[in-house]
């Protein structure tokens, strides 16, 4: 009941916000900052209706009634922006009241919740109870969370509980696996790609955000969607084989997989699930790398020394997949494209802005007379794959209290070839454009990297198979 009440304040906040902005619109970054801002709520009356028109300030005779007017006509304008600022600055506040109310009462469950997680003294171990109230929690994200695009801080609950104990965030990551189901779909898959793509979304933002999570979990669960990933790509080969076999003709991989390479979407709602796995990959490497690699002296990662490292297995076919003919970097988010072939690039890990550059010529093809067009489902995919990241920063003052602990904040990559004292430039073309290019589009990317919805209660030891280390 709780939580029907708390996503619901949450989803009529993201609503209000997506309103606001919309509002908002051509007025700049200004106006957006400006709604945290007491005085947004302040009118002068006065200033509005003794606005003149330049010209008329000599007050002469010969100009009086044109003045007069003009004044009139002025006036008019000027009450109609005193309404429509007086409407934005109601929506505002009404805004900025819905998150103080949501801040409210998230607070007040994470209180409760820290009252009721507490290690039993004598086990060393959280008590049944409150694996119980995991549980209970874990199945109602699963039915009321899970498929709720627009969720924002709710799912910050369960968040807070993988913290608590490593076997919920175990149980937690071997649930959204078990929700992205096999590479190939079969006839008892019954979940939808939505609730596949929303998995997958989960647990990409979840690695990449949850610092209290273990290097050998972080490994395990990006080898697992990388297997995931390349696993898609052979059943998608063998395809295009029987389909060439079967027409007794060539037929290109990319018309097999379900477009052209020059296609904006390339089948995007047939590939969706791919793609948002892959997002998921390219999003965890970018905040957990460090936990990839080590040093080639098997210590930890020097920054200052990035060119020896050395990777770990579980990220051996993660170029296979970029270089795909189904080109994931020109599907997924490009914040999280651009972003990932900076940190890859000056971690010496692949370099693929070479792809970035090809896809956006494309875009920038296909976007010619397309404007009206109404939105296909292809597009609406990729309009939710494009913005949804789960567990973006809390922001809500009270409530991130009880988050900030366990959340892992955005770090640059460290030792960068940009920053030697030396200033001996690159030899390899590419990365010279590359390194051109990243500086131009760093500031923007970085910034939008920092700021990516009851079954029976019974105890956890009976959920061994839903855990990821059980099932992977």
């Amino acid at each position: 009941m709780i939580l029907n009440h708390v996503i619901q304040i949450d989803v009529e906040v993201q609503v209000e916000l997506e309103e606001l902005e919309s509002d908002d619109e051509g007025d700049g970054e200004e106006a957006v900052t400006a709604a945290d801002d007491e005085g947004v709520f302040q009118f002068d009356d006065e200033e509005a209706e003794g606005t003149k028109v330049p010209g008329n300030e000599s007050g002469s005779d010969s100009e009086s009634d044109s003045g007069s007017d003009d004044d009139d006509d002025d006036s008019d304008s000027s009450d109609d922006d005193d309404d429509e600022d007086d409407g934005l600055g109601k929506a505002k506040y009404n805004a900025k009241k819905t998150v103080a109310k949501l801040d409210a009462v998230m607070s007040t469950v994470f209180t409760w919740l820290e009252k009721h997680c507490q290690l039993d003294l004598a086990t060393n171990e959280m008590p049944e109870s409150t694996s119980q109230m995991f549980l209970q929690f874990l199945d109602l994200f699963i039915t009321i969370v899970l498929p709720t695009f627009k969720s924002r801080y709710t799912q910050f609950f369960l968040f807070y509980l993988c913290a608590q104990d490593a076997q919920y965030a175990d149980v937690f990551l071997g649930t959204m696996m078990s929700n992205v189901g096999e590479p190939v779909r079969n006839a008892q898959d019954r979940t939808s790609n939505v609730e596949k793509i929303a998995a997958a979304s989960y647990l990409g933002s979840f690695v990449a955000r949850a610092r209290f999570l273990s290097k050998v979990i972080v490994r395990n669960v990006v080898g697992v969607l990388v297997q995931w990933a390349n696993t898609y790509l052979d059943w998608q080969e063998q395809q295009q084989e029987k389909v060439v076999l079967g027409r007794s003709r060539r037929l290109s991989y990319a018309q097999a997989a379900g477009g052209t390479g020059n296609s904006l979407h390339v089948d995007f709602e047939r590939h969706s699930v791919f793609f948002a796995v892959t997002q998921a990959v390219l999003y965890m490497f970018c905040f957990r790398w460090r936990d990839l690699a080590e040093s080639t002296s098997g210590g930890p990662v020097n920054e200052s020394e990035l060119d020896n490292i050395r990777w770990c297995q579980e990220v051996e076919g993660i170029q296979r997949v970029v270089f795909s003919k189904l080109n994931p970097l020109r599907a997924c988010s490009s914040i999280v494209a651009q972003q990932f072939s900076m940190v890859a690039s000056q971690t010496n890990f692949m370099f693929c802005y070479s792809v970035l550059q090809q896809n956006r010529r494309k875009n920038q093809e296909n976007d010619t007379g397309t404007s009206g067009v109404v939105a296909s489902p292809d597009q609406v995919l990729r309009a939710e794959l494009d913005t949804f990241f789960p567990f973006d920063p809390m922001t809500l003052p009270v409530s991130r209290n009880f988050i900030d602990g366990a959340y892992l904040e955005w770090q640059d990559v460290g030792g960068t070839a940009d920053s030697d004292d030396d200033g001996s430039q690159q030899s390899d073309a590419e990365n010279d454009k590359s390194d051109d290019e990243g500086d131009e589009n760093e500031a923007d990317v970085v910034e939008q990297m920092v700021a990516m919805s009851i079954s029976p209660v019974i105890p956890l030891s009976a959920f061994t198979d839903r855990t990821f280390d059980d099932q992977f």
